[in-house]
């Protein structure tokens, strides 16, 4: 990671924030992008207390907006100079989360779509347009992109549908070494996770996840070592999907 530039959606914040402090441990520069403006300021401040100011920038970030995408990345090569991968992190349960298809308001529907898929198609098709050729992508989607999973059908659709943009994007940029790739998280230790489903853990692996351990996965894949691999999503759920 020493000396890449890497943009990160969702960097104030559980998987986003751990993502950012790892890379900026192994020497990288890290653009965070985030909505919560609260949280971005709390984020800025600690990360500058740790590292070299100079390898951080932020930026608040509504990836339900192309403008504010688009805005976000040209920023982050005025400030760095270049892109060599991208984390997308960003994402939410929704306003209604736990209700039947049948009792889904158009409201609810529509604000998790356009936060989960169309900000991750912004997303996406901004760095693509912007990244160096053989930078690398991962996206995150869920284990319920998975496997299909009642009460939550906006979301799972959502996420089912980002794991068909990582493949596309990867067939589309394979000549450009540009790696796509996505990770699967089941039940984090994360403020999305209900107080109950933290209490009533059934995966193999019986306690919730640590954002810091899909930040080593997402590593992984932004990284050399991981320079054959593209087109794939890694659960990384306990064995919720085994």
């Amino acid at each position: 990671m020493q000396g890449k530039v890497i943009a990160i959606t969702g960097g104030a914040q559980g998987i986003g924030f751990e993502t950012a402090r790892l890379l900026l441990s192994r020497g990288a520069k890290v653009s965070i992008g985030d909505l919560d403006d609260t949280a971005l300021k709390q984020a800025e401040q600690q990360l500058k207390s740790t590292f070299e100011s100079d390898q951080v920038r932020v930026q608040r970030l509504n990836v339900a907006d192309s403008s504010s995408v688009n805005d976000w990345i040209h920023n982050t090569l005025q400030w760095a100079g270049k892109l060599d991968g991208a984390a997308n992190v960003a994402g939410i349960n929704g306003p209604e989360a736990g209700e039947q298809i049948k009792d889904t308001s158009d409201d609810h529907w529509s604000a998790v779509v356009n936060v989960n898929l169309s900000g991750m198609f912004y997303c996406v098709r901004a760095q693509l347009n912007n990244i160096k050729d053989g930078g690398s992508i991962v996206c995150t989607t869920s284990v319920q992109g998975l496997v299909g999973s009642p009460m939550t059908a906006a979301y799972s659709t959502t996420k089912h549908g980002i794991v068909g943009l990582i493949k596309s994007a990867a067939k589309e940029n394979g000549d450009r070494k540009i790696r796509v790739n996505g990770i699967a998280p089941g039940a984090i230790d994360t403020r999305m996770v209900a107080e109950e489903d933290a209490k009533d853990i059934t995966t193999p692996i019986k306690r919730l996840g640590k954002p810091e351990e899909c930040a080593h996965l997402i590593a992984f894949l932004l990284s050399d070592d991981a320079s054959f691999i593209t087109g794939s999503t890694y659960p990384i759920d306990g064995g919720w999907s085994c």
